[in-house]
Parts: C-alpha cells; sequence; structure tokens
C-alpha cells in the first residue's frame, strides 16, 4: 500500500478528477488523501478518502465577467489572461505552498499529484531539498511550449510550416514579462529561487506531467518533454437512477436534441452564451434544447425561457449525452473531451481561462466550430448550428476522437505512473 496525496486547486472542474482519481487509488488498495477546499470535504470522505483542507488564502476566484468589447479577439485575450494568470496561478501559490508543506510534515508520503492550477507545488520543486515525486495532472490543455505550437493563451491552431520559438520568446519575456516576475516574487516569499521557466511551462518541472486527454485531441509535437504521459480524460460511471429523466418525455417531439452550458466557472452572466442560444433557436419546433447554467444565476438571462427549452442548474451526461446530436458550450475542457467521447460535434464560444485553446483544439480536429468569441449573436449561433447538423464531416471526425476516447484507460495509466515513481508494486486490477 502506497500513500498517496492529491492535491487540487478550488476550482469544480478542477477537484471532480482528483477525486475520481482518489477514489480509484482507494479501490486499489492504496492511503489517499485530497487537499483542496472545504466544499469537496463530504465528497472526499464518501469516496473513502482523508480530507485536508486549504485556507481560504489559497482559494481562487474567477475574475468579474467580461463584457462585450469592439477591441480586437487577441487583445482581449492578453488582457483577460494577464488577470487570470495572476488569479488563478500566482496570488494563491503562497497559501498552496504552505499547507502542502503542512500536509506533507504531518506523514510520509509516497507521491503528491498535482492539478495544472495547484502552483504551490512549483515551490517545492525548486526548494531543492528532498520531497516525494510530484505528478502535475493536466485538467487542461496542454501548456508547454513548443516550437510547433503558437504560444499557450493565443488560440491559434498551429501552421504546419511555423517555428513558434522566436514568438514564444516575445510573449513571454516581453508582453507577459510582468506576470513572470509577480511569479518571481511569490516564490521569493516563500524562500526559493527564481522559477527557470515561464509560469506556463511550470509542469516540465514536475516528476511526470499525466495530460487527462488523448494525443489526437492535442497538437502534435516533435519536442513534447519524455515525462509527458497522455492518460485519455476521466469520466464519471454512469449513475445508478431508475426510470427516465425529468425531460424524456419531451424527446418525441423534437427531431434534434442541442445541449447548452457555460459550465462551472465563466457562468456568471448566463446572457454570454445561454441567452442568445435560446434567443437563436427559439423558432426551431424541430429542436429541444436542453440548457443547464452549472449554478450560475437565471435572472442574469434577458430573454424568456421558449417553449422548446428545459433549463435546469445541473444533469447527469452519463443520462443526456446518449441523446444528445449538438453540444453549445463555452468550452470547458471536461465537458468539451465529454461530448466528443460520445461523437457529439461541439459549437464553442469561450474566451476565458483556457476555453480559447479548447476552442482552437476544436477547430483543428473538425469536431466542431470555434466561434472565436464569448459573446456570440443568436444569428452566428444559428448559422453555425446549421452548418454542423448539414456538413457531415465534423461529426464524422467526433467519431473518430470518440473511438480513441473509448480505448484510453485513464485511472490505470495514473496508477501504473505514480506505482512507477514509487517503485511500490503494480496496483490492484483496474477498476474502470
Amino acid at each position: 500500500m502506497a500513500r498517496y496525496l492529491l492535491a487540487a486547486a478550488t476550482i469544480a472542474g478542477h477537484v471532480i478528477p482528483m477525486l475520481h482519481i482518489g477514489a480509484d487509488l482507494r479501490r486499489r488498495g492504496h492511503d489517499v488523501c485530497l487537499l483542496t477546499g472545504a466544499d469537496y470535504r463530504d465528497q472526499a470522505h464518501r469516496a473513502g478518502l482523508r480530507f485536508a483542507v486549504l485556507p481560504p488564502e489559497a482559494h481562487i476566484h474567477p475574475p468579474p465577467p467580461a463584457r462585450p468589447s469592439r477591441l480586437p479577439p487577441m487583445i482581449r485575450r492578453y488582457l483577460r489572461g494577464r488577470a487570470e494568470l495572476s488569479s488563478v496561478f500566482i496570488a494563491p501559490l503562497t497559501a498552496q505552498s504552505d499547507a502542502l508543506e503542512e500536509a506533507l510534515r504531518r506523514e510520509p508520503i509516497d507521491a503528491v499529484l498535482v492539478d495544472l492550477a495547484f502552483t504551490g507545488a512549483l515551490a517545492h520543486l525548486l526548494a531543492g531539498h528532498p520531497r516525494p515525486p510530484i505528478l502535475v495532472c493536466g485538467v487542461g490543455p496542454l501548456t508547454l511550449s513548443s516550437v510547433h505550437t503558437p504560444p499557450f493563451g493565443m488560440g491559434w491552431p498551429p501552421r504546419q510550416s511555423v517555428n513558434y520559438d522566436n514568438m514564444t520568446r516575445f510573449v513571454h519575456r516581453v508582453m507577459f514579462a510582468s506576470t513572470q516576475k509577480r511569479l518571481n516574487l511569490a516564490l521569493q516569499q516563500v524562500g526559493v529561487a527564481r522559477s527557470p521557466v515561464f509560469l506556463a511551462d511550470w509542469p516540465r518541472l514536475a516528476d511526470k506531467v499525466l495530460q487527462l486527454t488523448v494525443p489526437s485531441f492535442e497538437y502534435p509535437r516533435s519536442d513534447l518533454p519524455g515525462t509527458v504521459t497522455f492518460t485519455g480524460q476521466i469520466f464519471p460511471s454512469a449513475p445508478d437512477e431508475r426510470g427516465d429523466p425529468p425531460w424524456a418525455d419531451r424527446l418525441g417531439i423534437a427531431r434534434t436534441i442541442i445541449h447548452v452550458t457555460q459550465g462551472t466557472w465563466d457562468n456568471t452572466d448566463l446572457d454570454q452564451l445561454i441567452g442568445p442560444t435560446l434567443r437563436a433557436l427559439a423558432d426551431r419546433d424541430d429542436c429541444l434544447v436542453i440548457a443547464t447554467t452549472g449554478g450560475g444565476p437565471i435572472h442574469t438571462l434577458s430573454t424568456p425561457i421558449p417553449d422548446n427549452v428545459y433549463l435546469t442548474d445541473y444533469l447527469s451526461y452519463e443520462q443526456l449525452l446518449p441523446r444528445v446530436d449538438l453540444v453549445i458550450t463555452n468550452g470547458g475542457y471536461g465537458g468539451v473531451q465529454h461530448a466528443l467521447r460520445y461523437g457529439i460535434p461541439v459549437i464553442v464560444a469561450g474566451e476565458t481561462a483556457d476555453k480559447a485553446e479548447v476552442a482552437a483544439r476544436v477547430a483543428h480536429t473538425n469536431t466542431g466550430i470555434n466561434l472565436g468569441t464569448a459573446h456570440p449573436t443568436p444569428g452566428v449561433i444559428r448559422s453555425a448550428v446549421d452548418r454542423i447538423l448539414t456538413d457531415p464531416s465534423y461529426r464524422t471526425s467526433a467519431h473518430q476522437l470518440r473511438r480513441d476516447f473509448i480505448a484510453a484507460t485513464p485511472l490505470k495509466t495514473i496508477a501504473d505512473a505514480l506505482a512507477e515513481v514509487t517503485g511500490n508494486p503494480i496496483p490492484l486490477a483496474d477498476a474502470e
């Protein structure tokens, strides 16, 4: 039996995969402690995990929702990106590092698995003192720089003949010089040296990077570090629910089922995407639109709910997605891959966090349409829906990726990677 510490930044889309990993490791007979926000204590205990709580100073709060702007998309993403790098990766670093140090002092740990936003682990990677192996879980698109890809955050699919080395150097050393300076000041506060790599590249300093996707949903790179392992995405098991879901009685009246969501991160203004989608499809009697708010405030919708819409906070994707023809989303990494796992094409309208990068990968794989904005108009959405429903190439590409997602064994791959870095015996039989 090994002892593992899992540490997750306080973002739902980051914590939930770590919970699934922890539950699987526990089923394999290992001792697992989850370090994250107090809101997840009950879920951790239900999964059989011990729990350690992050202090409030380590909590991550998204910047205020972006408003429509006349600025070019690249400038919008640059300004928003600077704010989010600071609030997500730098502001919580000291508190995360202190909490991780305290957890490691309490008991011997064989390995630490952190999510991409838990930069408190960077301080331990740079400290130079003895430590357990540290593995980074890529719960968002791969951030590592490459000569084959534009700098992370630009949201551009790569061009095959372009060497992006000079562009990356300029972005890191000039455009985001102040961000890197803030990172180094935060590291100085916890008593470690400056980072030898740019902030987005910090996972390359870890012992391993476990990227939660399949290679076919990532850009090809000849300079990918040998520490990177593609695991596949972690999908929850189907719920043990009897009977039909509450929206099932409306399926018979619709030829096309469309799901729209703003996820759980950038959902404080539902009129960014859900509102214009409802307006775009309000007169489509052949469509049933199932909208989930992710807990976002329904009062921010400026339109009445049309008759062909079922609106709720949350739904089980394992019940919903097998019946869906198209997903419209602001680009959550897990949610997009969940749709592709069922071979469903996607329309992506997102600019915050890593959503522009997710959208770019959707366009690159031809599994859907990147609208290039977080504030699409109803006309733009209607046109994209028509393109998806009339052009079979999108669904064909999504089905090709579906085969890769189904073939992956993420939990076994992660358990094997942890066993490898710790020298512990091969884990118990796969529970996936």
